[in-house]
């Protein structure tokens, strides 16, 4: 699960996290998702705090950091500075060297993208009208299909605001879950892959759109779809990280420098035990799904 723009900063009123309700998070890591929280290295979890920075001055950005965790490459390295959000032709280029989800495939193994996209994002990737972020690219990239709204119905997919109230106005056939629902649909789809992605990019938007009163309950949303998404995903092992900071500091529009938090649950949690960095992930991710250990291989 990447969560898109989350990073761990002090309790203060400028933080989401220092108000949300977050109970589930609360409970599994012994409080908040905030700075002060403790690394946890046991069998079952590990909680990390991972640098972003990527060893470059300036804020760090989506299309540079997306890229190092789905490729273990340097994305900032490539591009010499940190850049984004959409990936323009040097991080495609190395995209399409290799990724994730084309290791998993090339190993004969299963890969799922499991976001659901409407009818016009669709149109608008065949118009040409619309740029995809570097998780999309490097699905499409792979041969992945991206799931529309009949996968979602079949609950093969789940939808970026987590209860599918927006494809519900584009069509009321389609249900809306609770959020916990919504993480316990995931769990399923997951159970039958070797590797499952979901890219949850409103935290991102929150952080620089919306109001620290929305941003709360967003982070909310988030910890009622991880209270159904944890529990029920039997010996399946959960990653969530994130490619930068933004929601937890509400007092600037900007990304932050702050790090980001990794939480690895389940029976492979151990192969993360050793990240420090975004640079860490795909080899630890590669790691736990016996791949070959070659960057962008």
């Amino acid at each position: 699960m990447f969560l898109d723009g989350v990073g761990l900063g002090d309790a203060s009123k400028a933080n989401p996290f220092t108000f949300a309700k977050t109970p589930f998070l609360n409970d599994l890591l012994g409080g908040p998702l905030l700075r002060e929280r403790k690394e946890i290295l046991s069998e079952q979890l590990v909680f990390k705090h991972l640098d972003a920075s990527l060893g470059f001055v300036g804020l760090p950005q989506s299309a540079t950091g997306q890229t190092t965790l789905l490729t273990g490459k340097n994305g900032a390295e490539l591009m010499g500075r940190h850049y984004g959000p959409w990936p323009g032709p040097t991080l495609r280029a190395s995209l399409d060297e290799g990724s994730l989800f084309s290791e998993v495939l090339t190993a004969g193994k299963t890969a799922h993208f499991a976001n659901v996209f409407p009818p016009d994002y669709f149109r608008a990737i065949k118009n040409g009208k619309r740029k995809v972020n570097v998780p999309v690219y490097a699905a499409l990239g792979a041969g992945l299909k991206l799931l529309d709204p009949e996968d979602y119905r079949q609950n093969l997919a789940i939808s970026a605001d987590l209860s599918g109230s927006y494809l519900h106005q584009l069509d009321t056939d389609l249900p809306i879950h609770r959020p916990a629902e919504a993480g316990t649909i995931l769990a399923k789809i997951a159970f039958r892959q070797d590797f499952s992605f979901f890219d949850f990019w409103l935290s991102d938007t929150a952080g620089h759109r919306w109001s620290l009163a929305d941003s709360v309950d967003l982070l909310s949303q988030i910890d009622a779809f991880l209270s159904g998404l944890i529990p029920a995903l039997n010996d399946t092992t959960l990653l969530i990280s994130s490619d930068h900071g933004n929601i937890e500091d509400k007092s600037v529009k900007t990304h932050t420098h702050n790090a980001v938090p990794m939480i690895a649950i389940g029976p492979q949690a151990k192969s993360f035990a050793g990240a420090t960095s975004l640079l860490d992930i795909a080899p630890a991710m590669r790691s736990s799904l016996s791949l070959p250990n070659e960057v962008g291989g």
